[in-house]
């Protein structure tokens, strides 16, 4: 756990502590989010703790009072505001927009004409808790009688996306899981070609960029400890939206803004479906 130096309060002073989970380590997420903690302390008149965990541990510290506000992943929301009755305080918007999809992409001569088809196929995944390389098309495929990861013929998980899409492409893998936009980007870079993959049950939505399989659901969010005073909440989602895409805090950050919370019940639903959530919440 790692916190600015300059972030630290007074006795005296009202203190914000601002959780932010680290997917890609400590260090990387404070400096990503440490410009956005500043202009929050300047419009809220209040010192700013910021506070960067791992997934493992972030909701956690959020149940036992170590954090009044968390900014993570649609599955941590969707975890917190069932079985911790948190309060949904923002939805993080990104390049993309407030909302991203699972996308099941697979070898143009594996033989998958839709995604009933990965049955008995090689699969690669990432780990279970992943929502857009996971629990995702697991729903998606549980609507169409297939149980992921049961029903294939042999499944592995990646430590990445890109190293999914790569070993579908070449083949070693007849079909892959990964969040939306992830084939776009690496045919963007040159990684690989257009036509390497393909899309399984492809679907193009008015306003969003990237093709996907699954339906779209809810992108990062911000949440709120349940005893977090509700007035809090709102200045601080009110504080949140003022910040203007562009703004340097937001480019460090590498979002476009804040806007008022997305509905999770679609999350909750595949939550519930892939048996993520506690059996209070069912």
């Amino acid at each position: 756990m790692l916190c600015l130096p300059f972030l630290f309060p007074t006795a005296s002073e009202a203190t914000v502590r601002l959780g932010v989970m680290s997917p890609t380590g400590e260090a990387t997420a404070m400096k990503q989010w440490s410009p956005v903690a500043q202009e929050l302390e300047t419009l809220l008149g209040e010192d700013v703790v910021l506070i960067a965990l791992n997934a493992g541990n972030i909701l956690d510290q959020l149940d036992n009072g170590a954090l009044d506000v968390v900014i993570g992943n649609p599955v941590q929301a969707a975890l917190a505001t069932t079985g911790m009755q948190a309060q949904a305080v923002a939805s993080v918007v990104k390049k993309s927009g407030q909302q991203f999809g699972g996308v099941i992409v697979a070898n143009p001569n594996a033989g998958i004409a839709t995604a009933a088809d990965l049955k008995g196929k090689k699969v690669m995944t990432l780990k279970n808790t992943a929502a857009g390389g996971f629990i995702f098309q697991t729903h998606y495929l549980l609507g169409l009688g297939v149980t992921s990861p049961d029903d294939f013929g042999h499944h592995a998980v990646a430590k990445n996306q890109k190293d999914i899409v790569n070993l579908v492409a070449k083949g070693a893998f007849d079909a892959g899981f990964v969040r939306t936009g992830m084939v776009d980007n690496m045919v963007a870079r040159g990684e690989i070609s257009e036509g390497d993959v393909i899309i399984v049950d492809r679907k193009e939505t008015a306003g969003f960029p990237h093709a996907h399989t699954t339906i779209l659901y809810p992108e990062w969010m911000v949440f709120a400890h349940t005893q977090y005073d509700p007035q809090n909440v709102s200045r601080m989602r009110e504080a949140l939206i003022k910040l203007a895409e562009g703004t340097p805090a937001l480019e460090a950050a590498r979002v476009q803004g804040f806007a008022a919370p997305q509905d999770l019940s679609g999350i909750i639903d595949a939550l519930n479906a892939v048996g993520m959530l506690p059996a209070a919440s069912n």
